[in-house]
């Protein structure tokens, strides 16, 4: 397996099979047509969705109103309703209404076989649980179409000024990249049977699981009678936090991999993060920590009893596996071998890959003790000890090679040894090893300390610099040493990812009560909330639509950042920010207030 194949959905074959899947749904009618009146402005020269749309509302003469409700009466409204329409983007009064055809894959049509191989599929419980609830609040028919100049064209005629949703033809590009490789060379395997004769694994963040367990699926079932297949496991992770934080390349929060590659070999860094993956929970990455475990669990668990054993065998027999007689301890050991190879076998096909590394490291473990408590050193018998060990370091490399693929292959070579697994000792005597370090400790954490330091002083030196531009630090390099750089508190502040009290003054924190929640037209993760702050309505973007459904949210009372600046968010305008835990958790005055009520 290799990361290697890159390619973009702007191919060619990624147009082409697009255009295919979606005519062969077209033909099993899944695709329907519904006939959209949407605002358009001629100014901005581009159609608006209902929340663009202000105006007068018809009921109350409610200057503000928009073109789903107005907030002041709460009458539900159509956009072509609003007396004198205007342009929320522009301000223009600049409106017309087409009448737009676009096509929609029919979910309604396809939820029962969805729901029925949902229920079928052997995934984790929170990949699972989260598909099924978005089936228990029902699917409705999705727009795969968008009225743009660039993207895949919709093969019908009727319908060729339309390009398809990237929702719908990003996925496809597994395929298309498949194909891509096929001609190019880069595989020789037919393209297809990758798509229509393996099992299908998708390794995800928990975020995309709709797209890979709904969306995705549906899709191709849609297209049943091209037969490719339907994902065999959707491996949903939580999120791994840096420290106790979210990472952010804005905040400086985490390394790029290859400022990791710089502190340490890429085996720590895969070893580490598969012991802490985040399958069932978020996870977190701590420098002690990945200290600890890459010092005790990688390198004495392993990479000593490595060196140990095969120094001890070029030393005293000559680079060659000693004569053995093998007894009671020793084939219990190779039971313990040829039990844990079975249960890594096992877990891996069930993409518990934490588990399974647990499982070799429980291996290496039983090997060490076996060692040390043998002593070949001061033993007579310190041929049997060595021949076993050797044996058993053979296929645990092996086992390893997945998480560590550098230190494994190093340790094969070093053992002569071919990468076929198996529980018999293949290393007969006589046969020619030599010794190796495989790995190097770190030092201490204070060391660890450093490497960390080295990035925050970078990161530090980089802000500075743009501080400087702005007037607001002198332009010192002493970065670090005892003369500072900063010339006052605020600038100290900003440099330090931190908000001055004077800063911090002037946030407007409030009560709202959400009126209402409508799912964003153009983004999966997003809700359009409505809001009442006592003296005003105002509407909020917010990315709870994977945290929370509409009913849980209809009545909330939320706390919300009212002085932002309104912002454009997937063509939608957010006129402030609610506040929220790391985990989508939403903030709430523990009891009711009025709206409006300011936090101090």
């Amino acid at each position: 397996m290799n990361t290697e194949l890159l390619g973009r959905t702007s191919s060619e074959n990624n147009h082409k099979l697009t255009q295919e899947i979606f005519l062969a749904s077209y033909e099993n009618g899944y695709i329907i047509e519904k006939t959209l009146t949407i605002p358009h402005c001629t100014n901005c020269k581009r159609f608006l969705p209902d929340r663009y749309t202000l105006g007068v509302c018809p009921a109350c003469d409610y200057a503000g109103a928009k073109g789903d409700q107005c907030e002041k009466c709460g009458r539900l409204l159509d956009p072509t309703e609003l007396l004198h329409p205007r342009c929320a983007v522009c301000g223009h009064a600049t409106i017309e209404f087409k009448d737009e055809k676009h096509l929609f894959l029919d979910f309604t049509a396809l939820q029962e076989k969805l729901h029925k191989w949902i229920e079928g599929q052997s995934w984790p419980d929170n990949t699972k649980n989260f598909a099924l609830g978005w089936i228990k609040e029902g699917l409705n028919p999705r727009c795969v179409t968008r009225n743009l100049k660039w993207g895949v064209r919709v093969p019908l005629k009727k319908y060729d000024n339309l390009v398809f949703y990237c929702w719908y033809n990003a996925p496809i590009g597994y395929i298309s990249i498949t194909k891509d490789a096929y001609e190019q060379g880069k595989i020789k395997k037919d393209w297809k049977s990758y798509w229509t004769d393996s099992n299908i694994y998708h390794f995800i963040g928990k975020d995309n699981v709709p797209f890979h367990t709904i969306f995705w699926p549906g899709t191709l079932i849609a297209a049943h009678d091209l037969k490719y297949q339907l994902p065999h496991y959707v491996a949903g992770y939580e999120y791994l936090n840096w420290e106790g934080e979210k990472f952010s390349t804005s905040r400086g929060i985490g390394l790029f991999s290859d400022e990791a590659l710089d502190l340490f070999p890429a085996d720590y860094w895969r070893f580490y993060l598969a012991s802490i993956l985040p399958e069932s929970k978020d996870s977190n990455f701590d420098w002690t920590d990945f200290q600890n475990r890459v010092n005790s669990e990688l390198i004495d668990n392993y990479g000593n009893l490595f060196y140990r054993a095969t120094y001890f065998i070029e030393k005293n027999f000559e680079g060659r596996v000693p004569l053995a007689h093998l007894g009671e301890k020793e084939r219990e050991l190779q039971w313990h071998l040829e039990k844990t190879i079975n249960k890594v076998k096992e877990l891996i096909e069930d993409v518990k890959l934490r588990e399974a590394l647990r499982e070799i490291l429980s291996l290496a473990s039983a090997t060490n003790k076996y060692f040390q408590d043998q002593k070949p050193w001061a033993s007579d018998d310190a041929a049997t000890t060595l021949y076993t060990t050797v044996n058993i370091l053979q296929p645990l490399s092996i086992l390893l090679s997945p998480y560590i693929p550098d230190a494994a292959d190093r340790a094969l070579k070093c053992l002569n040894a071919k990468k076929e697994l198996s529980s018999r000792f293949s290393l007969e005597p006589g046969h020619e090893i030599k010794a190796e370090i495989l790995f190097k400790k770190i030092d201490s954490i204070e060391k660890v300390k450093k490497y960390k330091t080295k990035y925050i002083k970078k990161d530090l030196a980089e802000k500075t610099s743009k501080l400087e531009a702005k007037g607001a630090v002198k332009a010192n390099k002493s970065i670090g040493k005892e003369s500072s750089a900063l010339t006052n508190p605020d600038a100290l502040a900003m440099v330090n990812n931190m908000m001055s009290f004077k800063e911090f003054e002037k946030v407007d924190l409030r009560v709202a009560t959400i009126t209402s929640v409508e799912d964003h037209p153009n983004a999966d993760k997003l809700y359009i909330l409505q809001i009442d702050l006592g003296s005003e309505q105002r509407q909020l973007v917010a990315g709870l639509r994977l945290k929370y459904t509409k009913e849980q949210l209809r009545g909330k009372q939320i706390i919300v950042v009212t002085n932002l600046e309104p912002r454009e968010l997937r063509g939608t305008r957010s006129e402030g920010m609610l506040l929220a835990a790391e985990d989508g958790t939403i903030l709430q005055p523990l009891a009711k207030v009025p709206n409006g009520s300011k936090i101090m």
